[in-house]
């Protein structure tokens, strides 16, 4: 992403848009865990968190924080457990602000993530 990605073709746009799959409310992060692939973000517009799964050198996870760095945003990633022990690993997630939610959301669709916001 260094120098930005330059212009956009329309088919790109065309190919972009209306990607947003609503799904119902989720009571906790747990829920949203079987929602995810490695394609596929979560964002809970409401807590303000991203919610993926991916490992640190994905595709995802790169985005992520290209753009995180891009925006100046001091925002981490953070582990997210399926129990109480914090045995079992289920998503990661960010806490994003609501000024680079859309921007965040754009850069992971134009890398062909497909998009969660409930």
């Amino acid at each position: 992403m260094p120098g930005g990605v330059g212009p956009v073709s329309s088919a790109t746009v065309s190919a972009c848009s209306g990607k947003d799959r609503k799904i119902a409310s989720v009571r906790n992060a747990n829920e949203i865990f079987y929602h995810l692939d490695s394609r596929r973000v979560f964002f809970d517009a409401g807590e303000g968190f991203l919610y993926f799964v991916d490992s640190p050198d994905g595709m995802v996870e790169q985005t992520i924080s290209a753009s995180l760095i891009g925006l100046e945003s001091t925002n981490t990633i953070e582990q997210v457990y399926l129990d109480p022990h914090k045995c079992f690993n289920g998503a990661r997630r960010v806490k994003l602000a609501e000024a680079h939610a859309d921007t965040l959301l754009i850069a992971l669709r134009l890398t062909g993530v497909r998009t969660t916001v409930c």
